[in-house]
C-alpha cells in the first residue's frame, strides 16, 4: 500500500518548525524510501542532516542528488551540488573529481584543469587527476573520452537556462511571487561572445537559485556579471535572489543598476521598473512604488497589472 506523501509532509514540516530535526527525519526516510528518485527530497534530506550537525550523512544525501542530476545530463546541477558538499568537507576527492569529469563533459578544460590540480595538492600521486590533467595539456592527445575546450561551441544552446520556478516567495502582505516579471530575461544571455565562463557562472547561479541556494546564487551572478553583455540578466537575477532573502533595499539596488544599462528596449524597461515597483511596495515605499508603476504605464500604457498596483496601493494611502 502507497504512503500517504502529503500527510508525512505536512508531519514533518511540523517537527522543523518545532526545531524537532530527528523526528523530522524520520519522516522523509520514509519518503526517500518510497521515492528514491525525488532530488528535492534527497535534499532536503541532507539539508536536514546538516543542520543536526551529521555532516557524513548530509554529504550522502548530496552525493545522491548530484548522481541523479549527473544522470539526466544536468551537468551545472550536479555541479552545484558538488561544490556545496565541498563547503562542509573542503577535501572530498570525490567531489573534486566528479566537477572535473563534468566540466570535462561541457567541454570546459580550463575549470576542470583547477579542480585535478586541487586533487593534487590533496594526493599528489593521484593517477586520474595526472592522467586528467596531461589529457588537458596535450590536447592532441585525448585521453577518456573527453571533449577538449574547443572553439566556442553552442554550448549555450544544449544548456538553456531552466525555466524560473518563481521569482519571489510572498514578499509582503500585498505582493506574491507570481506578481514579478520574468518575462524581460533573456533565455540565453552572452551568446553573442560566448563567453563561457561567464555562461558557466550563470547557469551555476540558476542552478542555486533554483534550489533556494541564495548566497551561492549571488556570488556565481556576480562573477558571471563580468561580462558586459551578460550584466542585464545578472542583474535582474540578483534582484530576485535578494527579493528571495528579505533584503529589499539590495534587490531595489540591482533592479536600478540593471536599468541604467543601456539599448534597453521599452518593453524591457516597463517589465524591470514593473519588477523594480514591486520592491518598493515589498520595502514599504508605497510612493516610490506608486510613482514607479506610473513609470511603467508611460513605457506601456497596455500594463495591467501596474494599473492594478496603483489601485491597490492608493487605495492603503486613503
Amino acid at each position: 500500500m502507497g504512503i500517504d506523501k502529503e500527510k508525512i509532509l505536512e508531519i514533518a514540516q511540523k517537527y522543523i518548525l518545532k526545531g524537532q530535526s530527528k523526528k523530522a527525519i524520520k519522516e522523509y526516510l520514509k519518503l526517500v524510501e518510497a521515492t528514491p528518485e525525488d532530488k528535492r527530497l534527497h535534499l532536503k534530506l541532507g539539508d536536514l542532516y546538516l543542520k543536526n550537525a551529521e555532516e557524513d550523512k548530509a554529504i550522502q544525501e548530496y552525493l545522491q542528488v548530484a548522481n541523479l542530476y549527473g544522470e539526466e545530463d544536468l551537468n551545472f546541477r550536479a555541479i552545484s551540488i558538488y561544490k556545496k558538499i565541498l563547503s562542509i568537507n573542503p577535501k572530498l576527492i570525490e567531489a573534486f573529481r566528479q566537477i572535473a569529469k563534468l566540466y570535462l563533459k561541457e567541454g570546459l578544460a580550463g575549470s576542470a584543469k583547477n579542480y585535478y590540480q586541487s586533487i593534487l595538492e590533496i594526493e599528489p600521486h593521484h593517477q586520474e587527476a595526472l592522467k586528467g590533467l596531461e589529457s588537458i595539456e596535450n590536447p592532441q592527445q585525448p585521453r577518456g573520452g573527453f571533449i577538449p575546450a574547443s572553439s566556442a561551441e553552442s554550448f549555450v544552446s544544449r544548456h538553456p537556462s531552466p525555466p524560473e520556478r518563481k521569482a519571489v516567495s510572498e514578499i509582503s502582505n500585498f505582493t506574491s511571487s507570481s506578481d514579478l516579471d520574468t518575462s524581460m530575461f533573456s533565455s540565453e544571455p552572452g551568446i553573442s561572445t560566448l563567453n563561457k565562463d561567464s555562461e558557466m557562472h550563470y547557469h551555476l547561479g540558476i542552478a542555486y537559485k533554483e534550489m533556494e541556494l541564495f548566497d551561492y546564487a549571488i556570488s556565481e551572478f556576480e562573477l558571471a556579471s563580468s561580462s558586459l553583455s551578460m550584466k542585464f540578466d545578472c542583474y535582474i537575477m540578483l534582484g530576485n535572489c535578494y527579493m528571495e532573502k528579505g533584503d529589499y533595499n539590495k534587490s531595489i539596488e540591482y533592479y536600478k543598476m540593471s536599468s541604467e544599462i543601456q539599448g534597453l528596449s521599452r518593453d524591457k524597461l516597463a517589465r524591470l521598473h514593473f519588477n523594480l515597483g514591486l520592491a518598493y511596495e515589498a520595502n514599504g515605499m508605497v510612493s516610490e512604488a506608486i510613482d514607479t508603476f506610473n513609470l511603467v504605464l508611460k513605457l506601456d500604457q497596455s500594463f495591467a497589472e501596474a494599473k492594478e498596483r496603483i489601485k491597490k496601493l492608493e487605495s492603503f494611502q486613503k
